[in-house]
């Protein structure tokens, strides 16, 4: 069923269910949608992500920490940790732009996602079969106990379906490769290499030591959203000053702040220098302080 892509349109069919981010009376906007997926497809979904985990393993080591074996989230989290440390204690500038992209997984163009796969050297007969799997699929949305739709789905990796992560870090991987690549990044004391960003799934973090870096970095986030089909959104990103930044200056329309999230999750604290780390349901907030605790 998988090989010869005879996939039923019944067993591509989802059912999207809108779950709440946050408690109260949240808006539209503020519910995250997840595609309750036929077993069958979920099955398929799940082989296609093992084969999947060898090109993942290959390109996405040094800055993806999402599901990537050996990189946990107590890894990412002790990077952003010890960067702030480090540019506090030497009193260097340093800026920390936490990235927010409006409806992440559902903006996905899935002919950007299959050109990827192609440039990752992957044959031609796997990606037919994945792009079978989302050729013709529909969803029904479900509120209060009604169905309607279904829906053609033309973009989106569905939240809930097992291959989406990893498509997703595939995905994101040229824009975090690019800003290695053009960004110089923060180098803590005698390591070889330089830390220009990071992420965890699409929670991405770029580690910007001048202005200049500015210019560069909106060029290749522009370029990435003409191409993949993401969007910024400004209001929820965050940059944080550390060290000697002292220029207020916006790249990306991005505001400044004294607490951001940074990465999830958790829940007990880690002091730091000038910075309390105090992992949170759904991320990291980073707070400066007025006295050193640690």
């Amino acid at each position: 069923m998988f090989w010869d892509g005879k996939i039923t349109s019944r067993q591509k069919h989802g059912v999207l269910i809108c779950l709440p981010k946050l408690r109260g009376n949240p808006t539209p906007a503020d519910y995250r949608p997840i595609t309750l997926l036929n077993s069958d497809y979920k099955i398929l979904a799940r082989m296609a992500a093992r084969r999947l985990h060898p090109i993942m393993d290959d390109h996405l080591t040094h800055k993806q920490y999402c599901g990537i074996p050996g990189n946990t989230i107590l890894d990412a989290v002790a990077t952003v940790r010890d960067s702030i440390a480090y540019a506090e204690s030497i009193n260097i500038p340093l800026c920390l732009i936490s990235l927010d992209f409006k409806n992440a997984f559902d903006r996905v163009l899935h002919g950007y996602l299959f050109k990827i796969l192609h440039g990752y050297g992957i044959g031609a007969p796997f990606i037919n079969c994945i792009q079978h799997m989302y050729e013709g699929a529909t969803s029904s949305i479900q509120i209060n106990g009604h169905q309607y739709g279904p829906i053609p789905i033309r973009c989106a990796v569905c939240q809930g379906c097992p291959m989406s992560m990893a498509l997703y870090t595939l995905g994101l991987h040229p824009l975090l490769k690019v800003l290695e690549q053009k960004l110089p990044g923060l180098r803590m004391g005698n390591q070889a290499h330089h830390t220009s960003v990071i992420a965890y799934a699409d929670n991405v973090t770029i580690f910007v030591t001048s202005i200049a870096d500015f210019p560069i970095t909106e060029e290749v986030f522009h370029l990435f959203e003409r191409s993949s089909g993401a969007r910024l959104n400004p209001r929820k990103s965050k940059a944080i000053a550390v060290g000697r930044w002292c220029t207020r200056k916006t790249v990306l329309g991005i505001d400044y702040h004294t607490h951001a999230t940074i990465l999830p999750p958790g829940d007990n604290p880690i002091a730091v220098n000038k910075y309390i780390i105090s992992y949170q349901h759904f991320g990291v907030p980073l707070r400066k302080q007025s006295m050193t605790v640690g």
